[in-house]
């Protein structure tokens, strides 16, 4: 039995969640296959599968301002006893042609994907959700939003989540490569020396991302406080430019796009907390895997699913919604009170080593698809 994944792309940070999914099928005598296109439409890359097979096709094609999305040549054989499941993209219509094929097979489809994302509200919500409800299980991000779905009217038996997550194992390895000597090294070779403390931004440049409202705020934020700047993206110039207008220029580091764990780690070794001004997605799983407590805004359906692993006053605090007074409060705050930073920095890390992994993702994952075929007839 093949359990085929058809997926917009497949990214660097999935490698180790695919892998375990295959180890896990190995024990069933099951087979994972994954379907990508080579780039999709925000322009990121696949890479190679490693301890799994993939199959990547041509790039994803976008009509009507990437309003309408179709993955191309995309061959998937589909036979009785398999499972397919979906990317939950309800515009890439590419998957409804192969859902009514496996539905013809017998073939049992799951819809993996987003409950909710920031500005998922509305008639287009609403819509999504009612497609849903067509599917033989759907795989959601997070509990928090499983609780959500239940509450809506959402068969328990075949609504499952996965509390997404990263390999914190490479994470763990990367970080415990760099001795106190070696990392004092880094931070002066840097110029991270010449402040006692930094926060870190790490994620896309992107208008979701509102760096630069952490930009303004870092006037407020005390003196002695640098941060770290870990990506790049359209933003980037913007951001740079209000810096320096700000005067702000020499308490920023733009470390760039870092895409590997062993070149990130030191950066997030180096920063005592983790900012994120706008709509927060894996960066925080991320940040949290290297114990850094989170700054992030109060409005929670502003956010990705990944917002539901943090907990007000557990692993982090938050901020009022656009403004830069609250935000450098908050800074100020955890900066002030080192054991509270430390309380907060043992829950992420805590939290981290529980779940939101990708042993336990795979697990989950591995379970929804056992759950979906017990439940067919």
């Amino acid at each position: 039995m093949i359990v085929h994944v058809v997926q917009p792309v497949l990214p660097q940070y999935r490698i180790p969640f695919f892998r375990r999914v295959q180890e896990r099928l190995d024990k069933q005598g099951m087979t994972l296959r994954v379907y990508a296109s080579s780039r999709d439409q925000l322009g990121v890359e696949s890479v190679s599968a490693d301890g799994f097979t993939a199959e990547l096709g041509p790039a994803m094609s976008c009509f009507l301002g990437g309003r309408i999305l179709w993955q191309r040549q995309l061959n998937v054989p589909l036979h009785s006893g398999d499972v397919l499941v979906l990317n939950g993209n309800p515009r890439l219509l590419s998957n409804y042609p192969l859902w009514v094929r496996a539905k013809r097979l017998g073939v049992p489809v799951l819809w993996w994907g987003h409950g909710w994302s920031a500005g998922s509200h509305g008639m287009a919500a609403a819509i999504r959700r009612q497609i849903m409800r067509i599917p033989d299980g759907v795989i959601l991000y997070t509990e928090k939003e499983r609780e959500q779905f239940l509450a809506l009217g959402f068969s328990a038996r075949r609504t499952c989540a996965l509390n997404n997550g990263l390999d914190v194992e490479s994470v763990n390895a990367a970080a415990s490569a760099w001795t106190e000597g070696r990392l004092a090294k880094f931070k002066k070779d840097q110029g991270l020396d010449r402040l006692p403390n930094w926060c870190v931004f790490i994620g896309r440049l992107t208008a979701k991302s509102k760096i630069e409202l952490l930009i303004q705020s870092l006037p407020k934020i005390r003196a002695d406080v640098g941060l770290i700047v870990l990506g790049d993206g359209p933003q980037a110039e913007c951001a740079k430019r209000k810096a320096a207008d700000l005067g702000v220029s020499t308490r920023i580091v733009w470390a760039g796009a870092q895409y590997d764990e062993p070149s990130i780690a030191p950066w997030m070794l180096s920063a005592s907390l983790f900012v994120y001004p706008g709509s927060v997605g894996l960066s925080l799983i991320h940040a949290f895997a290297y114990g850094l407590p989170a700054v992030l805004h109060s409005i929670s359906h502003d956010h990705q699913p990944e917002f539901a692993a943090f907990c007000e006053g557990r692993n982090g605090i938050s901020f009022a919604h656009g403004s830069t007074t609250s935000l450098a409060v908050a800074v100020n705050t955890l900066v002030a009170d080192s054991s509270m930073t430390q309380s907060l920095s043992l829950a992420a890390k805590g939290l981290m080593q529980n779940s939101f992994n990708t042993t336990d993702m795979a697990k989950r994952f591995t379970a929804a698809i056992e759950s979906t075929r017990r439940t067919l007839p």
